[in-house]
């Protein structure tokens, strides 16, 4: 990904911003796939009218997407249609908007992610806590790549950010890449394998499947991460279709 060039926070706010906030929080927290498009109008009418509470409404609204990953195509939405609704705004003389913003928290969280993940085994603690630190490190990931993903279907994030994307989660600056990182990947390609899989990316595509299939092949690797590789070929020598879709099902046996 590109990296953040800056970290977007405010100091002190007014009585008015918090006000403004805990709105919006509300709104966040009854928000579902059913009730979108009434709870929409009243996103909309919160008044975000300056840069303090647009830094604050895409703070909130990423960090609930991370705390609830089925819910990644929804938040996704939201962010399309705040995205059509608001302008740039000036912050310390440069101007910012949702895209930007939400580009520096998905680069910022990768990178905060991977310090942490690195860091792991060097904390003493015993073998249990660090397994849990390293599933609580995997499922953020896995959330923050699969509203990067939703972003890209969007049109929020560009196709040149995906493919920065696919290449660091390859390990293309190291000999291999954490598994961590593999399933994020994978997850990521089934989420924009279909979009981002043409005839003008062909190129890139084959080579980043090319390391894929290697990488499927090393035995030092776990199962799992080995089969998820796998099962990503699959689906894009299926043409991106579901499992189940491409599926025959089975015929009833005659005599």
């Amino acid at each position: 990904m590109h990296k953040a060039e800056r970290e977007y926070q405010v100091g002190t706010v007014t009585d008015e911003e918090q006000g403004k906030q805990r709105i919006f929080k509300g709104i966040l927290n009854k928000l579902t796939p059913q009730n979108f498009e009434k709870l929409l109008e009243q996103v909309k009418s919160v008044n975000i009218d300056n840069a303090v509470t647009l830094i604050g409404v895409v703070s909130q609204m990423f960090d609930k997407a991370l705390m609830e990953p089925t819910f990644c195509e929804m938040y996704g939405d939201l962010c399309f249609h705040l995205s059509g609704a608001l302008p740039d705004f000036n912050w310390n003389g440069e101007k910012i908007n949702l895209k930007k913003l939400l580009l520096n928290k998905c680069q910022k969280e990768f990178d905060r992610g991977e310090k942490e993940g690195s860091r792991v085994a060097e904390v003493e603690q015993t073998e249990e806590e660090r397994e849990e630190k390293r599933l609580k490190i995997r499922r953020r990931m896995l959330c923050n790549f699969g509203l990067i993903g939703e972003l890209y279907k969007k049109r929020i994030l560009t196709e040149k950010i995906m493919h920065a994307c696919i290449q660091q989660l390859l390990g293309y600056d190291q000999e291999d890449p954490h598994e961590e990182n593999i399933e994020a990947l994978c997850k990521l390609m089934s989420t924009i394998g279909v979009m981002i899989d043409h005839h003008k990316a062909k190129a890139h595509m084959d080579a980043y499947f090319e390391r894929m299939k290697m990488l499927s092949c090393k035995q030092e690797l776990s199962f799992r991460a080995r089969f998820m590789l796998i099962d990503a070929i699959d689906q894009r020598k299926n043409k991106w279709q579901e499992r189940m879709k491409v599926e025959e099902p089975i015929p009833d046996r005659v005599g």
